[in-house]
């Protein structure tokens, strides 16, 4: 009986060493420094700074338009000056309302509206 597994042992040992080494080598490129999932991570990497690139160089667009605005379009800096700064033109004139006063005026109520 001891001879028979032994006979097999032997039979299937160089299977079995072949198999290990394999799964030596397969985990060995998984794992190494640029292996499958190294390769990955640089990939997705890669796609990131694409994606980053291109939003950066739709920022620049719009800033050139804006900057050749700036220095083309008066009207252009009238608006932005408006917007951001909260200047005036020459013949017009700013009513300041106190958003306090108008929300602790009560609405007039009406009479026989036939509401408690």
């Amino acid at each position: 009986m001891e001879q028979a597994t032994g006979i097999r042992l032997r039979r299937r040992l160089p299977l079995l060493i072949a198999g290990a080494v394999a799964l030596g080598l397969l985990l060995f490129s998984l794992f190494r420094e640029m292996g499958i999932v190294g390769t990955w991570k640089l990939y997705q990497t890669q796609k990131q700074t694409l994606e980053e690139n291109a939003r950066l160089r739709d920022e620049n667009r719009r800033l050139r338009k804006e900057v050749e605005n700036l220095k083309t379009n008066p009207s252009y800096i009238e608006d932005i000056a408006r917007k951001e700064l909260g200047l005036i033109g020459e013949k017009e004139n700013v009513i300041v309302l106190d958003p306090k006063k108008d929300a602790a005026a009560v609405p007039p109520q009406r009479k026989g509206s036939g509401r408690p």
